[in-house]
C-alpha cells in the first residue's frame, strides 16, 4: 500500500494470494542502521527501502493515517506484511525526515512503550532505556526542523507542523530587529522551505539574512542561486538594492532622513563632526572586510541606540537627535523590509 501526495492512494491496493504466498517485501527484516523498530509495533513504514516498526495510535495524530486508519482494513492476506505487521509505503518520503517525525511522536508521549531495537543489528542489545527523551532537549539543527516541517504539512499533523515553525521563527523571527547570527546559516534553505510548506511568517528575515551575506565567501549568500526560484533570487537581488539605496543615503547624510523629527540643526557642531564620523564609520565597507558578511543595517543601528559609550560623548541635545534618527531609521527598515524584497 504506498501513501503519496494524492488522496486517492490512501486506498489499498488489493492482491490475489496464493496459498503458499510469501510477502514478496525485502523488508521481511529490518535492513537499515538506527531506525525505529518497536517489537510490539502493529504498522511498518517503508520510507526509501526502509522499515520502521511503530504503532498505530502514534500515528492518529495525523488526520492522513487517521482517516486510512478509519477506512475498513483489508485481511492480511491483501496486503503486505513485514514480520507479521501490515506495511505501508510512503512515496516520496525521506528517511530522515521520518526518523525525525516518530522520535518527536514519541517524545510527546515521554515515555517510549517497548525498548527499542535497531533495524541494522539485530543481534546487538538495545538500550533499555533509549524511550527519545532528549529529542526536546538536543541542539535542534535545520535538517530537524526541515523535515519535521516537511511531515508535519504533509501529514497534516498540527503540533509537529507548530513546533517546527516555532523553531524557524526562532532564526528567522517576523521583527528583522531579533535576527540574530543563527539567523545567517541556511537561510536560502529557509525560502525554499517556506514556499514549500507555507511559511510566509520567516521570508522577510530570510530574505535580509541571506541579503547581507557576500556572494564571494562560503556563506549562503554565494550559493543562494542554487536554491533559489528564479523569482525568489530577483526577489533577492531588489531587497539587496533598495537597502543599498538606504546605505548609500546614510553615508551620504549621516545626520538627516526624510520625515524624520531630528535634523542636523539639532546637533550642535562639535557632535555633529563626531557623529557623522561616527556613523560612516559604522557604516563604511572597512568596517566588515573580515566578515562573511557587509553592512548589516539593522543590526548596526540597534547597536548604535545602545553604545553607551558614544552617548556619553555628546551634549544631552545631541543625544537626542542621534538616538532619534537612529530609532528612526530603525523603524523605517523594519516597516518596509518585506517591500524591499518584493513580499
Amino acid at each position: 500500500m504506498d501513501i503519496s501526495s494524492d488522496a486517492d492512494s490512501l486506498r489499498p491496493s488489493k492482491r490475489r494470494r496464493g496459498p503458499g504466498y510469501q510477502s514478496e517485501c525485502p523488508l521481511n527484516r529490518p535492513s537499515m542502521d538506527k531506525h525505529l523498530w518497536l517489537p510490539d509495533g502493529d504498522i511498518v513504514l517503508r520510507v526509501e527501502g526502509c522499515g520502521m516498526r511503530v504503532h498505530r495510535r502514534i500515528l492518529r495524530c495525523s488526520s492522513v493515517f487517521g482517516d486510512m486508519f478509519s477506512l475498513p482494513q483489508p485481511s492480511h492476506l491483501d496486503v503486505e506484511q513485514v514480520d507479521g505487521c501490515a506495511s505501508v509505503t510512503l512515496a516520496g518520503d525521506k528517511v530522515h525526515d521520518w526518523d525525525v517525525a516518530l522520535k518527536w511522536l514519541y517524545e510527546k508521549e515521554c515515555v517510549c512503550p517497548a525498548p527499542l531495537t535497531f533495524c541494522g543489528s539485530l543481534t546487538d542489545p538495545p538500550s533499555n532505556n533509549l524511550v527519545l527523551s532528549a529529542f526536546l532537549a538536543q541542539i535542534v539543527t535545520f535538517d530537524t526542523i526541515a523535515g519535521a516541517l516537511r511531515l508535519g504539512t504533509k501529514y497534516d499533523m498540527e503540533e509537529l507542523r507548530g513546533w517546527a515553525i516555532a523553531q524557524l521563527l526562532l532564526r528567522w523571527p517576523e521583527d528583522v530587529a531579533e535576527m540574530r547570527l543563527t539567523s545567517l546559516p541556511h537561510a536560502a534553505e529557509a525560502i525554499a522551505l517556506a514556499r514549500e510548506c507555507s511559511v510566509a511568517r520567516i521570508l522577510p528575515a530570510a530574505f535580509y539574512a541571506l541579503s547581507v551575506q557576500k556572494f564571494s565567501t562560503l556563506a549562503d549568500g554565494g550559493r543562494s542561486h542554487c536554491v533559489l526560484s528564479p523569482p525568489d533570487l530577483r526577489r533577492l537581488l531588489a531587497g539587496r538594492e533598495a537597502l543599498q539605496d538606504v546605505l548609500l543615503r546614510i553615508l551620504i547624510e549621516p545626520l538627516t532622513e526624510p520625515g524624520c523629527p531630528a535634523s542636523d540643526n539639532s546637533s550642535c557642531c562639535q557632535c555633529a563632526a563626531r557623529r557623522s564620523q561616527y556613523i560612516r564609520a559604522k557604516f563604511a565597507p572597512e568596517a566588515c572586510a573580515k566578515a562573511p558578511w557587509g553592512p548589516w543595517l539593522v543590526r548596526e543601528l540597534e547597536g548604535m541606540v545602545k553604545d553607551d559609550v558614544f552617548l556619553r560623548s555628546l551634549c544631552s541635545d545631541c543625544v537626542h537627535a542621534h538616538l532619534t534618527t537612529a530609532r528612526w531609521r530603525l523603524g523605517r527598515l523594519r516597516c518596509d523590509m518585506a517591500a524591499f524584497f518584493l513580499l
